[in-house]
C-alpha cells in the first residue's frame, strides 16, 4: 500500500512536469510563433485572394418619375446619363463581376435646386463576399412644361421590291399618335413617320415599325421626353403588279389666227403603271387629250408638265418615277411666200375634148401666195408644184376662173389670182396663140382655197 502511494505521488509529479516542461516552457517563444502563423496565414490569403477595384460604366436609371409628371413637367437628361461605378473588394467576387450586375439609379424626387440628383450604385445579385461600391457622377436634367399633340402618321418605304412589282397602299394602326413631350419638342414636330423595308417583296405583309419624329426639314427629332404612346406601329403593304403603257397625245381644236399646228410630243413616251391583275389587264395605254384652241407661240413651241395621274383610271397607279409627264407642242407662226407661176404654164384641168382654151389679157405671169410655217415653205421649189384651172362643165365662152396650184403632199395654203379663159370649139380653125392648150386631167389633190382670198365665186363667172 505504501508503495501504491509512492507510485501515485511519483505518477502526479510526472504529469504536471510534463505540462511545465512542454507547455509553460519557453512560453513567449510559443506565441510568438503562433502570431506569426496567423499573420503568415492572412499574408497568404491576401496574396491568393487580395482586394481589387474596378471601374464600371453603367447606364443610370430614373426612378420616381411621377414627382415629375405629377405637376405637368417632363426631364431631359443633359449630364449623367453613364455612370462611372467603382467597385472595390476581393479579386474572387470582383473579378466576376460584369456592368450588367450593376445598377445605378437616381431619385427624381430627390432632385436639388439645380436639378441635380447622386446616383446610387447597387449590386443585382449577391455574391459571397460583398464588395463596396462608390459612384461620384451626378445626374443632372433640364425641366421643362408638358405638351401634346395629335399627328397623322405617315408610311415611307425603303428598297425596290421583285422585277415587276410595285409597292401600293400602305396603311399604319394607328394611324393618329399623341405625341408628348417637352414643349419646345413638341413645337418642332412636323410629322411622324414610319419607314418600312420593301427590298424584293412580291406580296402583301404586314410589319412593327417603330415611329419616328421629323420636323420641317425631314431631320429625325430625338430627345428622351417624347413618348408616342405606343412602342411600335403596326403598318400594311399592299404590292401590285407592275405594266408598261405608250402615252398618246390627242389634239383638239385649232390654234391662234395665223398659227399653225406642226406636232405633238412627250417625255417620256411610256410609263409604268402599277395595279392589280384585274385593272392591268384593261389598260393598254393612257390618252392625254390637248386643247389647242386659240394657242400661239413665238418660240415655236409650248410645253408644259402634267401629272399622268390624272388620265389613268381608278385603281391603276402611275410609279412615282414616271409622276411627270413633259408635253411639247408644236405650235409655228405662219409665214408668206410669192411665187410667180409664168401663163403658158398653166394646166386647163377637165376641158372637154372637142373643146379649146386659151388665157386672155397681157400677163405673162400669175402671182400666188403661198401661206404655211418656215419649214414647209423652205422646202418647195418649183418642180414641185403645178398651175391649173378648172374646167370641168364648161362650155363655148368667156370665163374668169380661179388658177389653182397643186402641191402634193404639203401643207402650205394658197392664195391665188383670177384670170380669164376663153373656150372655144376645137374644129381645128380656131386660133390657138396666147397661151392656149390642150385640156388635162385635173389633178388629184387641189388645196382648198383660203377664206381670206376675198373671192366670192371660185370658179369664175362666164361672160
Amino acid at each position: 500500500m505504501v508503495m501504491n502511494m509512492q507510485q501515485g505521488n511519483s505518477g502526479g509529479e510526472t504529469k504536471k512536469d510534463f505540462i511545465q516542461k512542454y507547455v509553460f516552457n519557453n512560453i513567449g517563444i510559443k506565441l510568438l510563433a503562433l502570431f506569426s502563423a496567423i499573420v503568415v496565414w492572412v499574408a497568404i490569403v491576401n496574396i491568393e485572394d487580395p482586394y481589387k477595384e474596378r471601374t464600371f460604366n453603367v447606364e443610370v436609371e430614373t426612378i420616381n418619375e411621377d414627382a415629375l409628371s405629377s405637376v405637368n413637367k417632363v426631364y431631359e437628361i443633359i449630364e449623367g446619363s453613364t455612370a462611372q461605378v467603382r467597385v472595390r473588394g476581393k479579386k474572387s467576387v470582383v473579378d466576376r463581376l460584369k456592368a450588367d450586375d450593376i445598377r445605378a439609379t437616381a431619385d427624381l424626387s430627390d432632385l436639388s435646386a439645380v436639378n441635380a440628383v447622386a446616383i446610387v450604385p447597387e449590386l443585382k445579385k449577391n455574391v459571397s463576399d460583398e464588395p463596396t461600391l462608390e459612384c461620384s457622377t451626378v445626374l443632372k436634367v433640364s425641366l421643362e412644361d408638358k405638351a401634346s399633340k395629335q399627328i397623322k402618321v405617315t408610311v415611307a418605304t425603303q428598297g425596290t421590291p421583285q422585277n415587276g412589282y410595285s409597292v401600293g397602299e400602305c396603311m399604319a394602326s394607328p394611324n393618329m399618335l399623341e405625341v408628348t413631350g417637352g414643349k419646345t419638342v413638341i413645337d418642332k414636330i412636323d410629322s411622324v413617320r414610319v419607314t418600312v423595308n420593301v427590298s424584293g417583296v412580291g406580296e402583301d405583309f404586314r410589319k412593327r415599325v417603330t415611329p419616328v419624329a421629323y420636323d420641317v426639314d425631314g431631320k429625325a427629332i430625338e430627345s428622351s421626353t417624347l413618348d408616342y404612346g405606343v412602342k411600335r406601329v403596326r403598318v400594311s403593304v399592299h404590292v401590285l403588279r407592275t405594266k408598261t403603257i405608250p402615252v398618246n397625245i390627242k389634239i383638239t381644236g385649232k390654234p391662234a389666227a395665223g398659227y399653225e399646228f406642226v406636232d405633238a410630243e412627250c417625255q417620256p413616251e411610256a410609263i409604268r403603271v402599277a395595279g392589280d391583275r384585274k385593272e392591268l389587264a384593261n389598260i393598254s395605254e393612257v390618252n392625254v387629250p390637248v386643247d389647242i384652241t386659240g394657242m400661239r407661240s413665238t418660240s415655236g413651241s409650248v410645253e408644259q408638265n402634267i401629272s399622268i395621274q390624272d388620265y389613268l383610271p381608278e385603281g391603276v397607279f402611275v410609279l412615282t418615277d414616271y409622276a411627270q409627264v413633259s408635253l411639247r407642242i408644236g405650235i409655228e407662226k405662219q409665214m408668206s411666200r410669192k411665187v410667180s407661176i409664168p401663163v403658158e404654164d398653166i394646166k386647163f384641168a377637165s376641158l372637154a375634148d372637142h373643146l379649146s382654151a386659151k388665157i386672155l389679157g397681157d400677163k405673162s405671169v400669175v402671182s400666188i401666195t403661198l401661206q404655211g410655217i418656215s419649214s414647209v415653205l423652205d422646202e418647195i421649189n418649183a418642180d414641185d408644184y403645178s398651175a391649173y384651172v378648172d374646167c370641168e362643165g364648161l362650155h363655148k365662152g368667156k370665163y374668169r376662173l380661179k388658177v389653182h396650184l397643186d402641191l402634193g403632199d404639203s401643207s402650205a395654203i394658197v392664195k391665188t389670182e383670177f384670170v380669164t379663159v376663153k373656150i372655144d370649139r376645137d374644129d381645128g380653125g380656131s386660133d390657138t396663140s396666147n397661151g392656149s392648150t390642150e385640156a388635162t386631167e385635173k389633178p388629184k389633190a387641189t388645196p382648198a382655197p383660203s377664206a381670206s382670198d376675198g373671192s366670192s365665186q371660185d370658179e369664175g363667172d362666164k361672160e
